[in-house]
């Protein structure tokens, strides 16, 4: 029993050392997994909390990347009239949302930060109510 406890830790850990270094790469869904298994450690046997913790950080990962802008193109285009240039910048994404702009458009972040964090939101109380059902229906063991 001990065994499992130490090697939860470990693995938390783990995952948060690989996700902090491979941050910029594929490191963002593990350090949120590592997070949430230490926010959630003193109660790691109760899967009606481990559980839903865990698929929220990975539907905000995932819901993250489907509505952030991943590419951007920039064009720019002489002015006849004299020595300026008129430019405009297009970003889109998985799911095909344009974020486009004139000059030196960035595209926001913080949409895709908001509709993944309300996907992790009703994800994870979904994922809890589903499970606490359960542990409801379950028999209990006579004595």
């Amino acid at each position: 029993m001990r065994a499992r406890w130490i090697g939860y830790w470990i693995l938390a850990l783990v995952l948060i050392g690989f996700g902090f270094l491979s941050l910029f790469n594929i490191g963002g869904p593990l350090l949120l997994t590592g997070l949430a298994m230490v926010a959630v450690g003193p109660w790691r046997r109760r899967r009606d909390v481990l559980w839903p913790a865990l698929v929220a950080a990975w539907s905000f990962a995932l819901a993250y990347v489907l509505v952030a802008p991943l590419g951007c193109t920039s064009t720019s285009t002489a002015v006849p009239a004299g020595p300026s240039t008129v430019g405009y910048t297009s970003c889109t994404n998985v799911l095909g949302i344009d974020y486009s702009g004139g000059g030196a458009y960035q595209a926001p972040l913080l949409p895709a930060v908001l509709v993944a964090l309300t996907v992790a939101v009703v994800v994870g109380v979904a994922v809890r109510v589903v499970l606490s059902r359960r542990e409801q229906r379950r028999p209990v063991p006579a004595a």
